[in-house]
């Protein structure tokens, strides 16, 4: 993998892409606008976004005096409080005492869609985060964007793309096919920025980026297309914890995991696979490992884990059950949330459960579907050495 300084990046970025964007007026304006940058850039973005005030220095500082961006700081507060006097705690306390804390094992989240905070909350203090779903990368937004004029109309609608992950826990799909899709934001960054500033990261710099045929990643020059699909194409944030100054990349991939789709993206696989083994994340997965039409991707999960933490969406109880793999329950499971997943019950999850009992351990938050309405449950499985 390379990590670039985000003042490295930008020089680089203007050798390797000149003589392609002298050919493409608007890549050569994207080009031209990236040199520009503060390599703080991201960082202030993601403040202003997050509703938190920015440096002295930050290209936005004179709208946090804007009433809107005012009361658009005082909603996400409100909507960031309500998470962090419910479910968090509970979260890092699960994290601290169930799960393994740091070390050297690349954390990899496919179906992720936007969702670096869950992530981040299990495993804090990592040096490599993966995200992979379908929705686009996106841009990281530039100033000149966001004006007196815009931003009561561009700020309500970024707060709302989270509010399904604070107070659910998961992106509701439906609501991601309305927003994340260029409709409200053209892809993923916005929300993820919003979640990094509120965690309390600060994002030293950023990289467009895909994955070659050999399985690494290269820097990648974006179309005018803003919410333009594209086979593993993605974006890298260097980012900083506040408290420890533990330093970090974290990557989102864009593609689609399906066999149909996955069968011809080896480069895909060569990348997890060069990742060594994983510590897997699987939340809300619309139960796609269920199905049939996910076969490959569910095999790559289970090569490159060294331990997959997950719900009962994420890969059916059997494969573990005769597998390399020492799986500890937590919550309760009776049976998928709402008609539309009722089909997919695992008979075999449940006996589990009930067999198991006594060594059940309990689950402190709600996650996943129905979370607040049924009990949780997470799975922690372990590959056996």
């Amino acid at each position: 993998m390379r990590c670039f300084a985000a003042s490295a990046f930008l020089s680089i970025t203007f050798c390797l892409t000149a003589c392609q964007a002298q050919h493409d007026p608007a890549e050569k304006a994207t080009v031209q606008k990236a040199q520009e940058l503060d390599p703080l850039h991201a960082n202030d973005t993601a403040k202003f976004l997050a509703g938190m005030p920015g440096r002295a220095e930050s290209s936005y500082k004179a709208l946090e005096s804007d009433p809107i961006w005012q009361e658009h700081a005082k909603n996400m507060e409100a909507l960031w409080d309500k998470f962090e006097a419910g479910r968090q705690p509970a979260m890092q306390k699960f994290a601290q005492s169930e799960l393994v804390q740091g070390g050297e094992r690349a954390v990899w989240y496919p179906f992720s869609g936007a969702d670096a905070l869950t992530m981040l909350t299990f495993f804090p203090n990592r040096k490599t985060y993966v995200m992979a779903a379908l929705e686009p990368p996106g841009l990281v937004p530039e100033p000149d964007q966001f004006t007196p004029e815009t931003i009561g109309t561009l700020l309500p609608g970024i707060a709302g793309t989270l509010q399904s992950l604070l107070q659910k826990s998961f992106f509701v799909t439906k609501e991601m096919d309305r927003q994340l899709r260029g409709q409200v934001t053209d892809g993923v960054t916005e929300p993820i920025l919003i979640l990094l500033a509120r965690s309390g990261y600060k994002i030293n710099g950023f990289e467009y980026i895909q994955i070659n045929e050999e399985g690494k990643l290269e820097h990648r020059v974006p179309g005018p297309k803003r919410s333009a699909f594209g086979l593993n194409r993605g974006i890298r944030f260097d980012i900083e914890t506040a408290q420890g100054g533990q330093k970090a990349s974290l990557y989102y991939i864009s593609l689609n995991l399906d066999d149909a789709h996955m069968k011809n993206n080896p480069a895909f696989r060569r990348y997890i696979t060069s990742l060594g083994q994983t510590d897997t994340l699987l939340k809300a997965t619309s139960y796609m490992l269920h199905s049939e039409n996910f076969n490959l991707i569910r095999s790559l999960i289970l090569d490159a884990s060294g331990a997959i933490l997950q719900d009962d969406s994420g890969i059916p109880w059997k494969y573990f059950a005769a597998g390399p793999w020492q799986v500890q329950l937590y919550g309760d499971y009776v049976q998928p949330y709402g008609k539309s997943f009722q089909f997919r019950t695992q008979k075999d999850l449940r006996e589990a459960y009930e067999t198991q009992r006594a060594s059940v351990k309990p689950l402190g938050f709600r996650i996943g579907y129905g979370a607040g309405k049924v009990p949780s449950n997470l799975q922690v499985a372990r590959r056996r050495s």
